[in-house]
């Protein structure tokens, strides 16, 4: 039996293999353990840009959240059983609706937004778009649909909200 460093191979290829699992235990443990982090994008500059009509459209009185989970909007009917219940709240886990227009002294919801980019073109989207418009339908809060584009007239989303009952005529800027 050839010999490696005076010892034999099958021992010498397991010191190797000892080695190169230290090495990457202290690479590893020098990071963590875990992938690394860094700072994302909050809004895409479409939403920055509508958010920014949006507001001037509403005026005082009302407080605009983005990117708002739906379960934080929704609550389960107490008289479901446990397996229902459990199953409706798996169905809106994970989604989140783009804004949220609220009272600025109750912080209740008043209405939702989506802004619909091409993306809401795919099966996948549209059929999560159906179940959401079902959610909002069913809680009774006014879930309103805007098309992306470059710029947003205040004008034609102040008529938009009013049209929806957001904003009374009277409560117009």
């Amino acid at each position: 039996m050839n010999s490696v460093l005076g010892m034999p191979p099958l021992l010498a290829l397991l010191y190797a293999a000892v080695a190169v699992l230290l090495v990457l235990g202290v690479s590893l443990s020098r990071k963590g353990g875990r992938a690394s982090y860094r700072r994302g994008r909050f809004l895409s500059a479409n939403e920055k840009c509508f958010l920014g009509a949006l507001d001037a459209a509403l005026g005082g009185g009302y407080r605009v959240f983005a990117q708002v989970r739906l379960a934080e909007l929704v609550v389960v009917d107490g008289r479901s059983s446990d397996a229902r219940k459990s199953a409706a709240l798996k169905k809106v886990f994970g989604k989140s609706i783009d804004f949220v227009i609220c009272s600025a002294l109750t912080f209740d919801p008043i209405a939702a937004i989506e802004v619909d980019d091409r993306t809401h073109l795919l099966p996948a989207r549209r059929e999560r778009d159906v179940f959401v418009n079902a959610v909002f339908e069913e809680i009774g809060m006014p879930l309103l649909r805007v098309t992306a584009k470059r710029n947003y007239s205040v004008d034609v989303l102040r008529n938009m909200l009013v049209g929806a009952g957001v904003r009374e005529e009277w409560d117009r800027v």
